[in-house]
C-alpha cells in the first residue's frame, strides 16, 4: 500500500493505493567516489550512507482518472509531499509520467519522518 499525500491540510491533496507496491523498496547505495591515482591505484572518497540518496518507484498499470488528476494535483501544488509505504515514511519530491496505460511514479526522498 502507498498513501501519497499534501504535507499541510489539503481535502483534494491525498491518494490511497491499497493495492499498490514499490518496485525497489529495499535499495540504497553509499555516497562516495573512487578515482585513479597516476600510481596505478585509486583513492576512494567514502561520504556515507543517507535516505536521501533513493528514489521510491512504483508503476501503476490503467489508472483511474480520479487518480491521474490527484497525482497531477499533488505535483503541480506541492513541492514536497508525505509518502508512507511499506518501509517507512518520508518527505519526498514528487514526479509522474504516462506512458500508454502506465503511470509512473518517481518519488525523489527528502527525509525519513517515522525515525
Amino acid at each position: 500500500m502507498i498513501s501519497i499525500s499534501a504535507p499541510t491540510y489539503d481535502p483534494a491533496g491525498a491518494i490511497l493505493l491499497p493495492s499498490q507496491r514499490l518496485d525497489n523498496p529495499y535499495e540504497g547505495r553509499r555516497r562516495g567516489t573512487v578515482t585513479a591515482t597516476l600510481d596505478g591505484g585509486v583513492s576512494v572518497y567514502d561520504a556515507g550512507y543517507s535516505v536521501s540518496d533513493q528514489t521510491l518507484k512504483a508503476v501503476i498499470v490503467s489508472p483511474t482518472k480520479s487518480t491521474l488528476e490527484t497525482i497531477r494535483y499533488l505535483v503541480a501544488y506541492y513541492s514536497q509531499v508525505i509518502v508512507s509505504c511499506e518501509i517507512g515514511v518520508y518527505s519526498c519530491v514528487l514526479s509522474y509520467a504516462l506512458r500508454k496505460s502506465e503511470l509512473n511514479l518517481e518519488m525523489r526522498i527528502i527525509s525519513r519522518l517515522d525515525a
